[in-house]
């Protein structure tokens, strides 16, 4: 039997980032968030007490605004919690919505998979998922894709987790994330 809403919120400590999802615009030469066959997805990953990736929620945002991923944070994490971001000042909001808040500013856009491990590695185990398996997925039912619950017994013992983040937990079940030296 499911449980209530709060039972699929992740606690404790939990990572969010934003990224994008979606194929490449041939022939325009752009690249992120400047590309209009791309969809914003906010990612939460929670974190173990041992440092591993617990459960993950990832979900279609519209724009990366303080206002829109307060609201993703309210869908997926428990108020209270520690949340763990980069130093986008969209985040700032944090605290005010009822949320611990560490960010952590990176030196470089290829510091953020060190800074936010899981919530990256939870991201890149989707997209190449979606392209493997599913050869893609269009902006009008990434959603779904993100929202179906998983039939097997990875993830959360509710049935609540997606089968994203179930793929993803699966094959990152023993691992670490990176801590340099």
């Amino acid at each position: 039997m499911r449980g209530g809403k709060h039972e699929l919120l992740l606690r404790g400590v939990v990572e969010l980032d934003e990224s994008v999802v979606g194929g490449r615009e041939r022939g325009s030469g752009k690249r992120g968030r400047t590309s209009k066959r791309k969809t914003l997805v906010a990612v939460s990953a929670e974190q173990t007490p041992q440092g591993g990736l617990g459960r993950a929620h990832l979900r279609v945002i519209d724009e990366v605004s303080g206002k829109t991923l307060t609201k993703a944070a309210g869908a997926t994490i428990e108020l209270g919690s520690i949340v763990k971001t980069d130093g986008w000042r969209a985040y700032r909001a944090l605290p005010n919505a009822g949320y611990l808040h560490e960010p952590r500013v990176q030196a470089t856009p290829h510091a953020a998979a060190e800074l936010l491990p899981w919530a990256h590695i939870v991201i890149s185990t989707f997209k190449r998922w979606q392209l493997d398996v599913l050869h893609g997925v269009s902006a009008a039912h990434l959603q779904s894709y993100l929202d179906k619950p998983s039939t097997g017994s990875i993830g959360a013992t509710s049935g609540s987790t997606s089968s994203a983040a179930c793929l993803t937990a699966a094959s990152c079940t023993r691992l670490r994330p990176h801590t340099p030296s």
